[in-house]
């Protein structure tokens, strides 16, 4: 039996270059966060805030080590 996949092979293959190209973190916030967060009113997702603060804070320590 022959199963239609609701995704051609090339947006599969997307997906999986993506997911080779790009570091996957699941992270727990204490309550609030997520309201703090939008509060600031930065004009960014909630996820592109801290993607750009870890890789700030990141920038930050590795100039310092070294």
């Amino acid at each position: 039996m022959m199963v239609d996949l609701k995704t051609t092979e090339a947006q599969r293959k997307a997906v999986r270059t993506y997911e080779k190209n790009n570091y996957r973190l699941n992270i727990v916030f204490p309550k609030g966060t997520k309201e703090r967060i939008e509060r600031l009113n930065l004009g960014k997702t909630n996820s592109a805030f801290i993607r750009d603060a870890v890789l700030s804070k990141l920038d930050e320590l590795e100039k310092i080590s070294k």
